[in-house]
């Protein structure tokens, strides 16, 4: 699965575990999502998502022979409304003919290596590692459940990176979320939104608490000490990246929690619940069953 023209970072992970390859051979198949806008068919995007992938098979001594993409409809339900159900059904057909495409490629032994081109290759790369770092920890923050909201903990049971936890029969997120929006598409109730108010009111606590930071480093910093202008620009900037991580914890980490701990007041909740993604359609594959094998005590990942 491909997320901000990378791959996931649990996937990352999942790969680096993997046993050396000892010239195994291996190919690459990268789904991405595509859209249609304004009756046009828009296919997704890869980056830089199979050459990273690819890197990191090499180093483990495994042959890559093949690397292609799938485009499959866009699931990023936190920022764009998912498409309609005939549009989909053109996607997938699209997509299941590039899965068919990229098999007989495997089968045939065929040697084929994407390239996204140097250019491509950096600034999805730049976007990728924000996002990878900070972008999926942040915008998880940002998911509340409406009053709509059973309490039925099929959110929870179903995230594939064990991030939702429940309190009070209610899903909290924490700074561990991939961002795969699984849990706003799967909600029988679509009570899983983006909280606008809470989006607003984080960027603004975080800007100023941040503006402040920067202006008290730049202010006090060359009053306390007797450094020369090198050292001191040197450790302004050390200091000021410090300040901004540091502050983006505080906002998303204990900040965060005061505004749970007030969303258990109704009228809190009512107004926290407002979002753009009330109207949004939900998608999931056909077919896709979250819970099959959760039950089982087996956690699934799409």
């Amino acid at each position: 699965p491909v997320l901000s023209w990378s791959a996931p970072m649990m996937m990352k992970k999942y790969i680096g575990r993997m046993p050396r390859g000892v010239g195994i051979k291996a190919a690459i198949l990268a789904v991405n999502g595509a859209i249609f806008s304004n009756g046009k068919l828009i296919k997704g995007y890869t980056g830089q998502a199979l050459e990273q992938i690819e890197k990191i098979l090499i180093r483990k001594n495994y042959d890559i022979f093949l690397t292609g993409n799938a485009s499959f409809p866009d699931n990023w339900t936190q920022l764009t409304n998912p498409c309609r159900a005939e549009e989909n059904k053109i996607i997938i057909s699209l997509g299941e003919k590039d899965v068919k495409m990229f098999t007989e490629k495997f089968l045939s032994n065929k040697k084929e290596l994407y390239r996204c081109g140097n250019f491509n290759r950096i600034w999805s790369l730049l976007t990728a590692g924000l996002f990878g770092h900070l972008g999926r920890r942040i915008l998880g923050k940002f998911y509340v459940a409406d009053e709509r909201c059973t309490g039925c903990e099929i959110c929870a049971r179903s995230c594939p990176a064990g991030t939702i936890t429940m309190h009070r029969k209610m899903p909290q997120w924490s700074t561990t979320c991939e961002d795969c929006n699984r849990c706003i598409n799967i909600c029988p109730e679509q009570a899983i939104q983006v909280s606008v108010p809470l989006l607003i009111i984080q960027s603004i606590l975080n800007l100023g608490l941040t503006i402040g930071a920067i202006w008290a480093i730049i202010f006090y910093l060359p009053r306390l000490t007797d450094l020369s202008l090198l050292p001191l620009i040197s450790i302004e900037i050390i200091l000021i990246v410090a300040a901004t991580v540091f502050l983006l914890w505080i906002t998303a980490v204990p900040i965060d929690a005061l505004f749970r701990l007030l969303m258990r007041i109704p009228v809190a909740r009512r107004f926290f619940g407002i979002s753009y993604t009330q109207k949004y359609r939900r998608y999931t594959a056909p077919g896709f069953k979250p819970l099959v094998g959760i039950r089982s005590g087996i956690r699934h990942s799409a």
